[in-house]
């Protein structure tokens, strides 16, 4: 039985549930077409402050990819199919030709299948070939799940949750190093700027501890 009615209700949850939270995004602009890389599983809150103009983003060539792709559609997120472990040539062909146009790619740079935490070489192959920056991402929320039994360790904020989304500094790979260490120097600042978010997260909830004592 075809799942394409799931997308719209999909959507309409996706976009009430982020509408609830209390949201804000720190750290350096997204200036021009590039690359947005995060770790798969944190992407939910990166949607309520994604950047502005065109995105683009790979899906898979499965069933659950061409829904994922369906509710991408109906948010306003554009998409090519395939994946590193499957389609992977005709997604960076995709991806190249939308990062040309003008796009930005979001690209979760452990996935499809992980493991989580390790950058595949696709985010440093299409940054070399077009020579435009990364701008790694982190994620934090005061209240949420992290679904333990999947390989992504998916984060669902809570309702009315308070977020960062924090942006760091526009990063090009060596074009003289080796894939093998561009893949861990990304997935370092990755690290790095997910420990910056939960620290704006913890800064913020500080002054908001300051203010209640004074209005008090």
């Amino acid at each position: 039985m075809s799942r394409r009615w799931l997308a719209l209700p999909a959507a309409l949850l996706i976009r009430s549930w982020l509408f609830t939270l209390r949201a804000r995004r720190v750290g350096a602009p997204f200036d021009g077409p590039g690359l947005v890389a995060f770790w798969h599983g944190d992407q939910l809150p990166l949607l309520g402050h994604r950047p502005c103009g065109r995105l683009v983003a790979p899906v898979s060539l499965s069933a659950d990819g061409r829904l994922q792709a369906r509710i991408l559609t109906r948010l306003g997120i554009g998409h090519v199919s395939g994946s590193s472990s499957r389609g992977g040539a005709g997604a960076l062909r995709g991806l190249w030709r939308a990062l040309r146009g003008g796009a930005l790619a979001l690209m979760a740079v452990d996935g499809p299948r992980g493991p989580r935490g390790t950058v595949k070489p696709g985010v440093i192959y299409l940054a070399r070939r077009t020579g435009l920056p990364i701008w790694p991402v982190g994620v934090a929320v005061s209240r949420g799940w992290r679904l333990r039994r999947a390989w992504d360790r998916y984060l669902l904020p809570c309702p009315f949750a308070r977020a960062v989304v924090r942006v760091g500094a526009p990063w090009h790979p060596p074009a003289d190093g080796s894939i093998e260490g561009a893949c861990a120097e990304l997935a370092r600042r990755i690290d790095r700027i997910n420990a910056a978010a939960r620290r704006d997260l913890a800064r913020g909830r500080g002054s908001e501890r300051a203010g209640a004592r004074r209005s008090g």
